[in-house]
């Protein structure tokens, strides 16, 4: 890519990025390193995409923040084995993007697909039995509980989410939490990719939309692949 079209994107990207480490900025740049553009033509892996918008950097922009799954962990088989809520959302993505005219809707539920994800690896990481501890108090004991009916358990309870360890860790009771919790689980591009597109759909979901968005049924099978990868960590290194 020229380096007039790559500074834009980093320029723009790093401009509303909340969650940036040390190290993206340079993956990122890697990536763009990787991906040619010619009149209505974006290619990446030797995938090409045609893309018609008037002005370059938007329409690089637009394809780029749409992409994130296909561009960061690269091209990857989607996952026929997910949970029936994320696999429904997985076939709803695919619907939107044949459509072709609500392509903010399907970039936002590609991206919900990831934060959904999240949620359900750390469900996997609970297991059967969770164990509620704090200071000076019996331990709660639950059973078969996920990550959304623990955080409303303990919420209806009044448990301080800072005054207790979930199975011998802090609870993630935000969504920055979350990321931080599943770190230990990413490599430094499955990282990249689920904060910058957390990121995305957080302000796709508040209509902070800036962009003309293009995505592509490749990257909701990389988003796809990279949830049942997370999951399958987490699954073997529950408690």
């Amino acid at each position: 890519m020229e380096k007039e079209y790559k500074d834009y994107l980093l320029e723009s990207i790093f401009d509303f990025f909340q969650y940036p480490e040390k190290t993206d900025r340079f993956i990122l740049s890697k990536i763009m390193d990787s991906i040619d553009y010619s009149g209505n033509e974006i290619t990446f892996n030797r995938s090409k995409f045609n893309v018609d918008v008037n002005n370059a950097n938007k329409k690089i922009l637009g394809f780029f923040l749409a992409n994130l799954p296909m561009f960061i962990v690269g091209n990857r088989a989607k996952r026929d084995d997910l949970t029936l809520k994320l696999t429904k959302l997985q076939e709803d993505t695919y619907e939107l993007i044949n459509l072709n005219k609500f392509n903010e809707i399907a970039t936002l539920e590609m991206y919900l697909l990831l934060e959904m994800g999240l949620r359900c690896a750390y469900s996997k990481w609970l297991g059967e039995k969770i164990v509620i501890s704090r200071y000076g108090e019996n331990d709660i004991i639950l059973n078969n509980y996920n990550y959304r009916r623990l955080k409303l358990y303990i919420r209806l309870n009044k448990i301080g989410y800072y005054d207790i360890k979930v199975n011998g860790e802090p609870f993630p009771n935000s969504e920055n939490s979350l990321l931080h919790w599943a770190e230990k689980f990413l490599d430094k591009n499955s990282s990249l990719l689920f904060r910058l597109a957390l990121n995305v759909r957080n302000l796709l979901a508040h209509g902070e939309n800036e962009w003309e968005l293009f995505p592509v049924k490749n990257s909701v099978d990389s988003a796809s692949f990279t949830v049942g990868k997370l999951m399958d960590r987490c699954a073997t290194n529950k408690n």
